[in-house]
């Protein structure tokens, strides 16, 4: 695979790579080990936050939803043969929950929303590389419109996969702080959420 970069104020960066395979994933998940759920972290937590902020309007309550996904994921399925996608799977464990979610606090984000077919589910993106790239171009030209902390938070956060924690001793800030700006920052670049979801993955060549 050759890698990809993309380039925003002055720096550039290089699209990461999965931490974890997810096979390695699946046999600790069959082993009962406790440890694949800190590789499903390390893989799928941040753009399945991405993911569900598409359908709730606080960033804290996706973060709520990814968090129960993961926890109801471990205590059914440890010990057990899995088959399929990960990934596949997750995102649509998060997508259920944050209808139940939104169906509970009668808060609906758009019409249709059970009918809505994310892109992020599928196993093959249905856009053309092309399209993908044309779009990812736009999403980092609003990268760089963004108010400067929310912009640092983000880059930071995204794309050179610093933690919460990390941010903030970078930039001298509380966490809160960081969460604040990065929910910010989301809230902004809120049509491009599928495309920042990606940024998480390596996108097949």
């Amino acid at each position: 695979m050759v890698a990809s970069f993309f380039y925003i104020r002055g720096c550039y960066f290089k699209e990461r790579q999965m931490k974890h395979e997810e096979e390695d994933i699946i046999d600790l998940l069959k082993k009962g080990n406790v440890a694949c759920v800190k590789m499903l972290f390390d893989n799928y937590y941040r753009a399945l936050c991405v993911f569900a902020l598409r359908f709730l309007n606080s960033f804290e309550d996706a973060e709520d939803v990814v968090q129960e996904v993961f926890v109801n994921f471990w205590e059914k399925k440890k010990g057990c043969e899995f088959s399929g996608s990960l990934r596949s799977f997750l995102f649509g464990a998060v997508n259920k929950a944050a209808l139940y979610h939104l169906r509970n606090s009668d808060r609906m984000v758009f019409e249709g929303l059970e009918t809505h077919l994310n892109q992020l589910m599928e196993e093959e993106m249905p856009e053309s590389d092309e399209d993908i790239a044309l779009r990812k171009q736009k999403l980092f030209r609003e990268i760089e419109a963004l108010p400067e902390k929310c912009r640092e938070v983000f880059v930071a956060i995204v794309l050179e996969n610093l933690s919460y924690k990390e941010v903030a001793e970078k930039l001298n800030v509380s966490v809160n702080t960081v969460k604040t700006h990065y929910s910010r920052a989301l809230k902004q670049l809120r049509e491009h959420l599928d495309i920042i979801a990606l940024l998480f993955f390596s996108i097949k060549k």
